[in-house]
């Protein structure tokens, strides 16, 4: 009897909720792994229903249609041992589970041991701790099993013990760990601990895809008990990775890639996935002749395609010829579909109205240089709803957290894409698709351009703002390292009164940021899931 055991990854995008997708990709997988003759195939956390299914969890109905999947499963895992992330019901209780099958039998349950409830995650609210350790047989190779946050324990004394006492061959951990800076780099660094510290191999099948503001970078690898990769998926890809067991070291590209490459990927895919799994084709933008937009708009002529592309440039008197000249130098090097329409006689109409009656006697302020930006929003959402186009909003993580913004205006849309990228990273990243990509070119001038909202004569973002490199290393000691005034002060060696005043910007527009569309996750620390502050707030962080 050949001893050695034919694995496959199976790194899939699903889409949360749609168990009908989810099963027919399950099914494919496990078709083309029998026709590979491959023993065991594993498949991410909560493979059927989508990670994270949320509130999805507690529908009945939807309970119910699970197990009809898993009887589906079951029926096609002839000749194959199949490892299925699910939700168990037990009673009143729900388990985050791995279902074991194996030639139409379930061999056991795996049941999570640990509940991860910081961050993006809130797993507690669900789902019911596991207590028992799993392995089973096959070919004569005893195999244990884990789920995502049970490999990124340390000090799991059960486990160490079990592993210790049972002697495990191989550990097979199902995972749905989304990406963010530096997350590829830890995540290896983490089970390779793991491996080393328990003197087990381990395989780690992660998802891949978008949901909702996560980006999930599959990142699938096998790991040798030394802690060495030996094998390794694709990035941000969907792929049925094959590798052989007992392990043979084998050539693989790096695992993890440049760091604004990965951003530029996270990007990519979480507009992709957000627009298709969404019901879209085609998405439309406000076109500025700023950084922002032309970011959002190469990235959506990446993820969709140029042709799916749909921008609009509206002037008003304050924005100058060149705006115009480079956002049709924009339209030319990217090949998206460009409309200008100028709305200074709106602008003026609206302006009239107020101030003949409503706002008369008023002096002219940020209320009419935010109108522009409603009238602006008026009109995409108006092209959006007739169209069904997906409207990207263009705002920076810098802007949103200081209410750089405009509520109803600049701030309307589906999705945010750069909501969690820094201004000084947006530069970083044009700079580097100008590079990398030959037929995505961003203008040089639009990176070179000081950056302006253009809402009245001569504006600049610096008559409101410190430059973007202060602003940005003040933001990400504020909101990802959680820093009072006086610490941030004295770390940056700025004056304490510029950081009160950031921190006071970034306090009061909470409620904005609430009212914004979802943006993708790419820092440790984003506005949404990660970082939750109550919009009425009282404390001073001084």
């Amino acid at each position: 009897m050949n001893k050695s055991l034919k694995l496959c990854i199976a790194q899939k995008n699903f889409i949360v909720g749609d168990l009908n997708y989810n099963l027919d990709k399950i099914l494919k997988s496990i078709r083309l792994a029998k026709k590979n003759k491959v023993d065991i195939i594993c498949f991410p956390e909560l493979a059927i229903t989508g990670y994270p299914p949320e509130d999805l969890l507690l529908n009945k109905a939807f309970q119910k249609e699970v197990v009809r999947k898993l009887d589906t499963i079951i029926s096609e895992s002839s000749n194959i041992c199949c490892i299925v992330g699910y939700p168990f019901l037990d009673k009143k209780k729900i388990f985050n589970s791995a279902l074991i099958i194996k030639n139409k039998k379930i061999l056991g349950r795996y049941d999570k041991r640990h509940l991860p409830n910081y961050g993006v995650f809130d797993e507690k609210r669900y789902f019911t701790t596991g207590k028992e350790n799993f392995v089973f047989f096959h070919k004569k190779k005893k195999i244990m099993i884990s789920i995502c946050e049970d490999i990124w324990i340390s000090d799991d004394s059960e486990v160490e013990d079990f592993i210790n006492k049972n002697q495990p061959d191989l550990l097979i951990n199902i995972s749905a760990s989304p990406f963010s800076l530096n997350k590829q780099k830890l995540r290896k660094n983490k089970v390779s601990k793991f491996a080393k510290k328990n003197n087990i191999d381990v395989i780690y099948c992660n998802l891949v895809g978008a949901q909702d503001e996560l980006i999930f970078d599959g990142n699938s690898m096998a790991i040798g008990k030394n802690g060495v990769l030996v094998g390794s998926s694709h990035n941000f890809k969907e792929q049925d990775f094959q590798i052989k067991y007992p392990f043979k070291k084998i050539k693989n590209k790096k695992l993890y890639s440049n760091i604004n490459e990965s951003i530029i990927e996270a990007l990519v895919l979480g507009i992709k996935d957000y627009v298709n799994k969404n019901g879209f084709q085609k998405v439309l933008l406000g076109i500025s002749g700023g950084i922002d937009s032309a970011m959002v708009a190469a990235l959506s002529c990446l993820a969709v395609g140029k042709k799916n592309v749909y921008g609009i440039a509206m002037p008003t008197i304050f924005n100058s010829d060149k705006s115009l000249q480079l956002a049709l130098e924009l339209k030319k090097n990217l090949g998206f579909h460009l409309d200008i329409v100028n709305i200074q006689d709106l602008f003026q109409n609206n302006i009239n109205v107020l101030h003949s009656d409503l706002l008369k006697g008023f002096k002219w302020d940020v209320t009419e240089e935010n109108l522009q930006s409603r009238i602006r929003s008026n009109i995409l959402m108006a092209v959006s709803n007739k169209k069904n186009y997906l409207l990207l909003s263009t705002g920076n993580k810098s802007e949103m957290s200081v209410g750089y913004s405009t509520i109803y205006g600049d701030l309307s849309g589906g999705l945010a894409p750069l909501k969690d990228i820094p201004k000084t990273l947006v530069y970083d990243l044009a700079k580097y698709l100008n590079k990398k990509y030959l037929k995505i070119k961003i203008p040089i001038n639009i990176i070179k351009r000081e950056p302006s909202a253009e809402l009245r004569l001569n504006q600049k973002d610096a008559d409101s703002l410190p430059p973007y490199n202060v602003l940005d290393n003040i933001l990400n000691l504020y909101i990802e390292e959680h820093l009072g005034a006086k610490d941030i002060s004295n770390k940056l060696k700025v004056s304490k009164k510029l950081v009160v005043k950031i921190i006071n910007m970034v306090d009061k527009n909470e409620f904005k940021r609430r009212q914004g569309p979802p943006g993708i996750k790419v820092t440790n620390v984003a506005f949404g899931k990660d970082r939750r502050f109550p919009i009425t707030n009282g404390f001073k962080n001084y």
